[in-house]
């Protein structure tokens, strides 16, 4: 049985709503991305793997807000909220503080985020591009002074841009591909430490 295969039984065998919640669980484990207490936004979050690793990591004291197009079925768990919106809507900043209420900035922020493939390395690697610029706008309306970041995209065309834009940021930023990701796939993550708020640094 091939490894990809072998994480898909896993995540029925466990009760778990996809295969992502080893990738999480992959990158958690090697460069501690979650503590007790935090309050979480996880963007392209359905069907909602990574948010059952998170809420665990983070206790009752902690918040996770997923963000996706698709509904998401309900958790158990009261610190879980959802919110069925596109991110590039004009009005997602403001549910997104309504969701984190008095705390307003939030510790981690990460994104699974993919565009629909098209199979057209130019046109998918454009539209990923798109959504990483999203989500670092709402890392700077969002992400707390001297919080992590974790980020999908492509490889190859506009890495490098990308880099120059995390490390505007970030102090701390390391590229990894989880171990269950499928060969064939050209998604890497960035997983990005100690947040710098752009209005408050000098050119």
């Amino acid at each position: 049985m091939r490894k990809r295969d072998t994480y898909t039984e896993l995540a029925k065998k466990y009760g778990l709503r996809s295969r992502a919640y080893f990738k999480i669980k992959d990158m958690d484990k090697r460069y501690k991305i979650f503590k007790p207490g935090d309050y979480v936004i996880d963007i392209g979050a359905a069907p909602g793997g990574w948010i059952k690793y998170i809420v665990n990591k983070i206790g009752f004291d902690g918040r996770v807000i997923g963000v996706d197009l698709r509904p998401i079925e309900r958790f158990d768990e009261p610190n879980v909220e959802i919110i069925v919106k596109d991110i590039f809507s004009e009005d997602i900043f403001k549910e997104l503080k309504e969701k984190v209420g008095n705390k307003e900035k939030v510790d981690v922020i990460v994104s699974d985020a993919s565009p629909n493939i098209t199979g057209v390395y130019e046109v998918d690697t454009e539209k990923i591009f798109d959504i990483n610029k999203r989500v670092l706008q709402i890392c700077d309306k969002m992400l707390r002074p001297g919080g992590t970041l974790v980020i999908k995209t492509f490889e190859g065309r506009h890495e490098k841009t990308l880099m120059k834009l995390l490390k505007k940021r970030f102090r701390i930023i390391r590229k990894y591909k989880p171990k269950i990701s499928r060969k064939r796939s050209s998604e890497t993550y960035y997983i990005c430490f100690r947040y710098q708020d752009l209005r408050s640094r000098t050119s």
